[in-house]
């Protein structure tokens, strides 16, 4: 469903919005991965997607807040949205469910900043769930850098829609290189110093910096 959706009814809109896309030669010939890019503005989820829909003619899943199972229902949650629930009381839950995905040929996208972020120069935090992911699966993990003026919030980007200057870029970098972490007990140190090495990359594709 979210790929008709995308296709057909938002598609127009999100290529009205996207700028340049480069790197694409970094995204692996064929699924399953993980892509991870930082979260600036209301449209990077829907902007992403359709990229990777288009390239890989496949349903993207994305961790997303609880609240839209509350607001929306399951069902039109994960068949519209393709969203995979973050419960915070069973965060183990979606790690399970996009470990599923991925081991049936999938692509999740992920944002480790978990909310979007607005600052110009630096990145928030980034949460450990991309490389849990990751290093679960073995997986490509493929970071993405956003530079999104589009706009914060829905009503920014309705403002916004036919501004030509306001248009997404788009930047796909190398694969994150885990094997130093590898076959080592995943305890925090190992998982922030993992998750260090990933925002880093994604800080150099949308030029914020990254001091965690």
């Amino acid at each position: 469903m979210m790929y008709r959706l995308l296709r057909k009814i938002l598609g127009p809109l999100i290529a009205l919005k996207l700028g340049t896309v480069t790197g694409a030669e970094n995204l692996p010939s064929a699924a399953p991965f993980i892509v991870a890019a930082n979260h600036v503005g209301f449209l990077d989820g829907p902007a992403l997607s359709y990229i990777l829909i288009r390239r890989f003619r496949k349903a993207i899943s994305v961790p997303s807040r609880y609240i839209l199972w509350v607001v929306l229902g399951g069902a039109i949650s994960r068949s519209w949205f393709g969203a995979i629930p973050i419960n915070p009381k069973r965060k183990r839950d979606t790690l399970d469910e996009a470990t599923a995905i991925i081991s049936r040929g999938g692509i999740v996208l992920m944002f480790p900043e978990a909310t979007r972020n607005i600052d110009p120069s630096s990145l928030l935090k980034g949460k450990t769930g991309a490389i849990r992911l990751a290093l679960a699966t073995g997986a490509p993990l493929i970071p993405a850098g956003l530079v999104n003026p589009t706009g914060h919030s829905f009503l920014t980007v309705l403002a916004n829609l036919f501004r030509p200057s306001r248009r997404i870029d788009v930047r796909f970098g190398p694969s994150v290189d885990l094997a130093e972490f590898r076959g080592k007990p995943i305890d925090k140190s190992l998982l922030d110093a993992a998750t260090r090495k990933l925002m880093s990359a994604v800080g150099q594709l949308c030029g914020k910096s990254y001091s965690h």
